[in-house]
């Protein structure tokens, strides 16, 4: 049951997926006003098409661009350059994914993690907004890209850590949620502010997202499961958790968990204590004695469990993780591969080019629907089952991406409209929420914000690829780069089918023991 509490915790901590969601939102928009220079006599796209930044057209006699106070209306680029600032997200992200969320998360605690990690996302959001030229603006989209790559560790880690079993699917979904509901955000603002002189106003809305989170975070309550994993914090992680269940017993949800986590350490070593290093360095929680003990008396949890976490390194390459290293790396390239940042970074682009005086209505639209099928999906995750909505999902954008690349070749209006908003509606029942929300239940407590850490980088790493290629795949193939992505769907189904298992409502354990040999069918 959903308490007052547990909905303000998580809605807060989802704050920081709205913030990243803004972000990948705020330049789809404004991409025409921020490049092209409103001076008819001498335009600056000259010099832009020309491959220079506009430095560079100053230093040989470009024109003077118009200001508004002391900054630049527009900051001229190409749209290679264009490509490159947009997926500089990316490359930030995989920073902040690899080497900043997991260390924050372990370090400070996840609540602890998310307060820090403000620092990049208002900085970064401030160089943007203030930026009068090409660099800054990379500057301050890299910084927005490590906050936003921690954002995608911390924030999915928490919602998982605080959900009661049967909210599981139902909170997981928030941090998707959160971030489609900021792309919205962003994209009502474009389509009011994109204007010579207004379109900083986009920019700097996200610096305000990281005021209010910050103030708000220390009425939150810090991951009981963090807290239980620390030395001494077992009275900590019992007060936590009872304020978010709105209860006073609460000791077997905790020995609970101890219970999985170590069993499905032991049912990947099929059975064999002793031959695992976590367990020979935390212990058997059946043999300590405080998960096998009854009623309130749960002093041994912390000793079970230690004081950290695995490293990236050992969970790559630690023979019990191999059967979770290749489901994370399956779904987070379904979900870049699938083609769905080059509709959210571009999809104003994409549709102005048949529909001119449309195209960032549109976007707005598109935006709307995403959110609307995120809400169905939070319903549906916990009754469908994730492996039937990825593979679902994965199949539904195929149809789409293959008819969105045939009413853009043909000049079907109506059509594009349609496919490109039923992609996005698509990706956001299944390949949108899941690869994020299916880490912790692949995924023992002591390696999960290790293994977060490898996914996300894993997703990063194709996002900028995917970011950068497509406007240039745009230019040399026009609508064809959707046949590319329907293909590529097409291999992710088959793909999914054979890989993916059904996590809904199962402990680490049974999801561990549907791939041993003895259960497979």
């Amino acid at each position: 049951m959903a308490t007052v509490a547990l909905i303000l915790n998580a809605v807060t901590v989802v704050l920081g997926a709205f913030q990243y969601g803004h972000h990948i939102g705020e330049l789809n928009s404004p991409q025409k006003v921020i490049t092209t220079c409103p001076d008819p006599e001498n335009p600056p796209s000259s010099f832009a098409v020309a491959g220079l930044s506009a430095a560079a057209a100053a230093a040989v006699g470009g024109p003077t661009l118009e200001k508004v106070g002391s900054l630049p209306t527009c900051i001229p680029m190409t749209n290679f350059e264009w490509s490159v600032l947009v997926a500089t997200l990316s490359l930030g992200g995989l920073v902040g994914s690899l080497f900043v969320g997991s260390r924050l998360a372990d370090r400070l605690g996840r609540r602890g993690a998310m307060m820090v990690n403000n620092a990049p996302l208002v900085l970064g959001s401030l160089a943007m907004g203030m930026a009068s030229s090409y660099g800054t603006m990379i500057l301050g989209r890299f910084l927005i890209g490590v906050g936003c790559g921690a954002s995608t560790v911390i924030v999915p880690l928490y919602l998982a850590e605080i959900s009661p079993a049967e909210l599981r699917g139902t909170l997981g979904v928030m941090n998707q949620l959160g971030i489609v509901v900021g792309i919205l955000f962003s994209q009502v603002l474009g389509l009011y502010y994109s204007t010579e002189t207004e379109w900083r106003t986009i920019l700097l809305a996200g610096a305000g997202l990281g005021v209010v989170q910050v103030f708000a975070l220390p009425f939150c309550q810090e991951s009981p499961r963090y807290l239980a994993l620390q030395p001494g914090g077992t009275a900590k992680a019992k007060r936590s958790l009872q304020i978010l269940r709105g209860r006073q017993d609460v000791a077997k949800e905790i020995r609970d968990w101890t219970r999985q986590d170590e069993r499905a350490i032991v049912a990947e070593e099929e059975g064999t204590l002793g031959t695992s290093p976590l367990l020979n360095e935390i212990g058997d929680p059946l043999l300590v004695g405080g998960a096998g003990d009854s009623g309130d008396d749960i002093n041994g949890i912390s000793a079970t469990h230690g004081s950290g976490g695995l490293s990236v390194v050992e969970f790559v390459t630690m023979p019990r993780y191999r059967r979770p290293l290749l489901i994370l790396s399956l779904v987070q390239l379904s979900q870049q591969l699938s083609g769905i940042n080059g509709v959210i970074f571009y999809s104003t682009a994409i549709m102005s080019q048949i529909l001119p005086n449309s195209g960032a209505m549109i976007t707005v639209y598109i935006s709307i629907v995403n959110v609307i099928m995120t809400v169905i999906a939070a319903y549906l995750m916990d009754k469908a089952g994730r492996r039937t909505l990825l593979m679902v999902s994965a199949s539904a954008m195929g149809i789409s991406s293959f008819l969105l690349a045939w009413s853009l070749n043909y000049e079907i209006p109506k059509l594009s409209a349609f496919s490109i908003i039923a992609f996005v509606a698509t990706f956001a029942i299944g390949l949108g929420p899941i690869p994020f929300l299916i880490i912790p239940e692949v995924v023992d407590t002591a390696a999960v914000a290790s293994a977060s850490a490898y996914a996300l980088s894993v997703n990063w790493t194709t996002n900028f690829i995917v970011s950068v290629m497509f406007l240039k795949l745009q230019e040399w193939w026009g609508g064809n780069v959707f046949y590319l992505f329907f293909v590529t769907l097409c291999l992710l189904t088959v793909a999914i089918n054979r890989v993916i298992p059904e996590t809904r409502g199962k402990t680490v354990e049974e999801v561990v023991k549907s791939w041993q040999p003895s259960h497979r069918h």
